[in-house]
């Protein structure tokens, strides 16, 4: 797995599939309320309903402004009142839907964080305790069907089929990577073939090895609860109804504002409703683009492909910790110099 050029080939297309939602300097102001990336603001998401209100406020603007219509026909005052009540209103469903969003959100990235962390416990116990097995196969397929699990869950997630060679090369050969694309469940396939690895390495029945078991067991069981919950997440929308309901009256609410409106601010209230529906529909357009996070191309979803390159130079490290000489015998470095000082002054003494 440490092979130099199969980690750089793993790098490099992970890389290139983390290149599509970079990171973004929260602490600029200047690159970030002034930014143009339409990718970044998700605005294929709202931009059919943002267009849709923009050219009838200009249409109606227009019409009124230049005595097409009289003033008995535009004129909507009396609705001012009402109109505040709904914007309360708006607000507080707006509000929940993106908080709600959020919350989403942060319970997938905790979730994918989740695996990260217990891929490392996992392959960690398992290098540990492993090598005392002498079954170092058993050790190395533990270690590679784990790593696969990670890349399994992000391909399966998104709704991809293939694993890129590149992405697994030095962890799994062809063949086990073929089988992985033509289970029906891919992470769960990598769990039940680090099963098979476990049980290899730790098959006595005395109890250390049934305790070694156990534990490792816990862990491939915890890896596919947080698979599950993520997918049950990508799985389960926000209820349709509240989404239907927020969604008519918002688009309402935006339409008939220069009904409202145009004949106190004229030709203002071009500016005016573009900016309130750029507002709240950017709102409802961040919901959106947020409450199911697992595409690749999207700017704002999970970060998938940097996870799992992390995960992988985090098992990388740990595959290097094993060749110290002092991870294997269990001895801090100058444990034996301390001991050869003692042995020396004893020397000395005598």
């Amino acid at each position: 797995m440490n092979d130099p050029v199969n980690v750089r080939a793993r790098r490099a297309v992970l890389a290139r599939g983390a290149s599509h939602q970079p990171d973004y300097d929260s602490t600029s102001w200047a690159r970030t309320a002034c930014s143009c990336d339409a990718r970044a603001r998700a605005l294929d998401v709202f931009i059919a309903p943002l267009a849709l209100v923009n050219v009838v406020s200009i249409v109606w603007t227009v019409l009124a402004r230049t005595a097409v219509l009289s003033d008995d026909v535009t004129e909507a005052r009396a609705l001012d009142g009402a109109y505040a009540l709904t914007f309360s209103a708006m607000g507080f469903l707006l509000v929940f839907r993106l908080s709600r969003a959020a919350l989403r959100w942060w319970s997938c990235r905790a979730a994918f964080g989740a695996i990260v962390a217990g891929v490392r416990d996992f392959v960690d116990v398992t290098l540990i305790y492993g090598r005392d097995g002498g079954d170092e196969s058993a050790v190395d397929d533990c270690v590679a069907w784990a790593c696969a699990f990670a890349s399994a869950s992000k391909a399966f997630l998104r709704g991809e089929r293939v694993v890129e060679r590149d992405e697994t090369v030095g962890i799994l050969s062809d063949e086990d990577r073929d089988s992985v694309m033509n289970a029906e469940h891919p992470p769960l396939f990598c769990i039940s073939m680090c099963r098979r690895a476990v049980r290899r390495l730790f098959g006595g029945s005395n109890i250390r090895d049934a305790s070694l078991r156990e534990e490792l067991h816990g862990q491939l069981a915890f890896l596919a609860l947080q698979e599950g919950a993520l997918e049950r997440l990508r799985a389960t929308k926000v209820p349709e109804i509240y989404v239907v309901h927020l969604r008519t009256f918002l688009c309402l609410y935006l339409i008939s504002m220069p009904f409202v409106f145009v004949n106190r601010w004229g030709y203002g209230t071009i500016p005016a409703v573009a900016a309130v529906s750029f507002a709240l529909l950017g709102i409802e357009g961040a919901a959106t683009e947020c409450e199911i996070p697992f595409q690749a191309e999207r700017r704002n979803h999970l970060r998938m492909d940097a996870y799992v390159a992390g995960c992988f130079a985090n098992v990388s490290a740990m595959l290097e910790f094993q060749k110290e000489p002092a991870c294997r015998d269990g001895k801090r470095r100058g444990e034996t110099s301390r001991a050869a000082a003692k042995d020396e002054s004893v020397v000395d003494v005598d």
